[in-house]
Parts: structure tokens; C-alpha cells; sequence
């Protein structure tokens, strides 16, 4: 499904009708606000769709840091009917994500949450309140705590060994698209972790999940225009399109969900418990203060696994691409790595948490300095104003968009020197700066009450990852190929625009 062609053809006219539509209306539509808000400065506006037009076409992260520089690191752009609050500084993301939290902890209700995560019943864009509070609480405790991570640890072992031989059968001299590899590998773990085994239809479902994640970005149309929105949504077929992934999510979680309680129900020894079987003894069990339907256990799983694929996968083709840059990090990590593991025919994650504390200090300062470049979602999920405040003298509307452009701020020379902008890990050392949520120059995974609570998912994937393909192979450019494209698809994610494919000579070790 080619998503970007959804809006084109009518797109144009209609928000040209609705133009000559308000100027006419303006006059009875506007209201007077008892006094003149110091509203945040911004780029200059057009009627009706406001400042819209200079996020077209441009890679937004890239784009708000720009306008950012010209109009201060708190800022506000109109998205049709909707204000775009835009923190770009250590300090303005800290009075959003730990100063007014509070205020900023719901989401926008966006119609992708509607239709597609069976009425923003998810944790990612569930409203603030009980409802909210309680399901994280569950997730932190039951989903994504230490212990049931570490559960996992097989699963991420049979998936990199599984990769390391297809990456031995390639032979050295043909390429290996690492790009694809690590979805692959992302998709693998989070499908085995979540329901026990592959899906069946993977084409098929990761198409929709994808399509899902894209509109529910906040940036369509129909979700900027809210008084218009349902009209929008039908005449650009963005409704179609919620309604024909959440047709195919809705039937092979269903199919998942059955065919896990058949396998519970039939069970005469003790049962690997994969996160739907979690979700399904926590339902049967009850007493969790909220109802735990079928539906929330689909939307926690949707959550899973579009949190727990693409951006895996992101991080680690930037990883592998910085590393191809910088050939004196590769090595020095490369030795780090063999060094630990001398003699070893393979490397379980058991080998890799007895050694990373004391001997692979500098694969964390490697991952840290990956995430500060490359940040898996670089403007966070949006926020939502509960209440209108006041931030450095500005006044912030109730149910303004809210975003932290953590993209920006992890390559502002403010607060990270001169050389911001290169792949340098030995910044983080002796630092104290780190990704949970309390340095905000720092902000992977955002902080506050909304901070992404699947970090002790992601990174152990990144890490043994990283260590397989660098203990057993050394990896080279194609021929003729001279260096390593790093241009950025479009889009809100920041993935790259080519594949990253590479040659690997196994590494014998002696």
C-alpha cells in the first residue's frame, strides 16, 4: 500500500475550498480571548493551512531543528486547526518532559488510535488517566521487567546464531543486506517473545503494521484538521486505510490469541509462557483494577511490535553504518569484543552479561553514541496539553501538540561541543549521562511519565546483535562501492534511504 499517494490527488483542492470557505467565515468563527496571549514565536503562516508548508517535502527532524534556529528553542508552528508546540533545547525538553510532566502526560486522540488500537486502548497513545496508569503499571511489572526479559534470552540467541550461519553461507565476496537482516532479526525476536512462534502471514501483517505506524503519526491531514476530520479521512481514503490494517492486525491477533488458549488448554506439562500467554493468565486471574479485554491484550501486542521492530532494526543499521565510517571505533570495539571472548566457537548473552559490566565498557559508550545520533523515534511520540501553562514567560494553549525534538538536541553543539555532529563514543566516558530519562541533552526514549518503558527490551537486542557480528566477521564495502550512503529516508522515523550491504570474512579465531 503506497501511503504517500493517499492525500495527492485530493489534497489541493480541498484545502483550497476550505480556504475561501474561512475567509468568508472568519469573521463569525473567531473567538476573542479576554486578553492577548504571548503565544511562542513561529514561522510565518498561511490562511487555513498555517504553517504547514514547511514541513512538505522535507525530513521534518531535520526541518524543525532549522526553523528552531531562527526562531528559539521553544516554538510554535499551526498545523491547520492544530498548534505545534516544538522543544529543541535541553532546557525547553525539561520543562516539557519533567517541569509541567503532568500537564504534557496524555496524548492527542489521533483516528489511527481510534481505529486501529481499538479506541487508544494501547499504552503509546492511551489517554492520561487510571486506565493508562494501571496498564503501564501491569507492562512495567508483568511484560517488560527485568525477569521476563531475561526469559527471552533463548529466543535472541537462537535468532543471532540462526543469522550468523546465513551470513556464513553468503561467502565473503557477496554482499549481505544488512538492512533487511536486521528486521529480520527484530521481527524474529519480538514474534517468538509475543505469541511463541513466526506469524504466518508476515508479509502481509508487517505491511499493515507499518502502514498503521505511518498514520498514526500525527502528521496526516484529517488528524490536523479535527473539525473536519472525518470528512477528510473519507475523501482522502485514510479511513479506508485504518480500516483495512485494522482488518488485518484484528484477524491474525485473533487467530494468535485462539491459538494460544488452545495450546493452555491442552497443556499437561509446563508451559513457555510467551507475552500473550502473560496477558491471558493476567485476564483470567483478574483483579487488576481495570478490565484487561482481548481487545487492550491486541493493542498491547500491536505496541510490541511496532516499537520493538523497526526501531531495533533502525538502530542497528545506523550502528553497523557508523561503524563502516570509522574504521578506529570498529577496531577498537572489535578488539574489546574478541578479547572478551577469545577461543570461543559462539557467544551466548550469559557470556555477554558476565563480561559487559567489567570487559565491553566501550560497546555501551558505541550503543550510547549510536542512540545520540540516530534516535529510534528522533521527535518522540507527540504529547497533548491537558490544561493551557506557561512555559519561559510563553503561553502553551490547552490541547496543543507538544513535541521534543530529541534528533536536535542530541546534536546540539551547546551540549555536546564543536564536534556534535560526528561519531565520537569517548564522549560518554566518565559522563554520567545516560538514556533512563534523567539527562535531558540525552533522550532515546524521552522521559517522564511517558518515557518509553521498553528499554531493557531493546537494548540487550542491540547488544548481543552487535557483539555476534563483530566476534565472528569482519565486514568490508561491496566492490565498488567507496563509502557508506548515510542519507535519511523520508519520513518521521529516520531509517536509511539505501540498504547497507555489506561483505563479511568470517574471523577464526585462534
Amino acid at each position: 500500500m503506497d501511503v504517500e499517494l493517499l492525500y495527492q490527488p485530493l489534497l489541493l483542492s480541498i484545502l483550497t475550498m476550505a480556504a475561501l470557505i474561512l475567509m468568508i467565515l472568519r469573521p463569525f468563527l473567531t473567538n476573542t480571548r479576554p486578553h492577548k496571549a504571548r503565544l511562542p514565536p513561529g514561522p510565518w503562516k498561511l490562511p487555513v493551512i498555517g504553517s504547514m508548508h514547511h514541513l512538505m517535502n522535507v525530513l521534518p527532524h531535520r526541518a524543525l531543528r532549522d526553523l528552531a534556529a531562527v526562531h528559539g528553542p521553544l516554538m510554535m508552528l499551526q498545523l491547520g486547526e492544530t498548534p505545534l508546540v516544538v522543544a529543541s533545547s535541553r532546557e525547553m525538553a525539561r520543562k516539557v518532559l519533567k517541569t509541567h510532566d503532568a500537564n504534557f502526560a496524555t496524548r492527542p486522540k489521533l483516528l489511527g488510535g481510534e481505529i486501529v488500537l481499538y479506541g487508544w486502548s494501547d499504552i503509546a497513545f492511551s489517554p492520561s488517566g487510571e486506565y493508562w496508569r494501571k496498564l503501564r503499571q501491569l507492562c512495567a511489572a508483568e511484560i517488560l521487567s527485568a525477569k521476563r526479559v531475561l526469559s527471552f534470552r533463548h529466543i535472541r540467541e537462537q535468532q543471532m546464531a540462526s543469522e550468523v550461519e546465513r551470513i556464513r553461507a553468503a561467502g565473503p565476496s557477496t554482499p549481505v543486506d544488512l538492512s533487511a537482516m536486521f528486521h529480520d532479526i527484530a521481527n524474529g525476536i519480538v514474534a517468538h517473545a509475543s505469541f511463541g512462534n513466526a506469524l504466518m502471514n508476515t508479509k502481509e501483517f508487517l505491511s499493515a503494521l507499518k502502514t498503521g505506524v505511518i498514520l498514526t503519526s500525527g502528521f496526516m491531514v484529517p488528524d490536523l484538521f479535527p473539525t473536519w476530520r472525518s470528512a477528510l479521512a473519507a475523501a482522502t481514503g485514510m479511513r479506508r486505510a485504518l480500516e483495512e490494517v485494522h482488518r488485518t492486525v484484528d484477524a491474525t491477533l485473533d487467530d494468535i490469541i485462539r491459538e494460544r488458549k488452545r495450546i493452555r488448554a491442552s497443556s499437561m506439562s509446563a508451559l513457555e509462557e510467551n507475552l500473550v500467554d502473560v496477558l491471558i493468565g493476567l485476564r483470567e486471574r483478574g483483579g487488576l483494577g481495570f478490565d484487561l479485554s482481548e481487545e487492550t491484550i491486541k493493542a498491547v501486542i500491536f505496541d510490541m511490535l511496532t516499537a520493538g521492530t523497526g526501531t531495533l532494526a533502525s538502530a542497528l543499521s545506523w550502528g553497523m553504518s557508523e561503524l563502516m565510517r570509522h574504521e578506529r571505533v570498529m577496531r577498537k570495539l572489535q578488539a574489546e569484543i574478541r578479547g572478551a571472548f577469545c577461543g570461543k566457537a559462539t557467544v551466548t548473552e550469559a557470556d555477554l552479561q558476565l563480561q559487559s559490566g567489567s570487559s565491553l565498557p566501550y560497546l555501551k559508550l558505541v550503543i550510547k553514541e549510536t542512540l545520540r545520533l540516530h534516535p529510534p523515534a528522533p521527535l518522540l511520540v507527540p504529547r497533548e496539553s491537558i490544561a493551557e501553562c506557561e512555559i519561559e514567560g510563553y503561553v502553551i494553549p490547552a490541547r496543543s501538540r507538544v513535541i521534543v525534538n530529541a534528533w536536535a538536541i542530541g546534536r546540539d553543539p551547546e551540549c555536546w561541543g564543536k564536534d556534535a555532529g560526528e561519531f565520537r563514543p569517548e564522549r560518554f566516558e566518565d559522563s554520567g549521562i545516560e538514556f533512563h530519562g534523567s539527562s535531558f541533552e540525552f533522550l532515546p526514549f524521552g522521559a517522564g511519565r511517558r518515557m518509553c518503558p521498553g528499554i531493557a527490551y531493546g537494548i540487550p537486542v542491540l547488544e548481543m546483535a552487535l557483539v555476534q557480528l563483530l566476534y565472528h566477521f569482519d565486514w568490508s564495502l561491496p566492490d565498488g562501492v567507496a563509502e557508506v550512503d548515510m542519507e535519511e529516508a523520508p519520513g518521521l522515523g529516520v531509517r536509511r534511504k539505501s540498504p547497507l550491504l555489506l561483505c563479511a570474512t568470517p574471523f577464526v579465531t585462534m
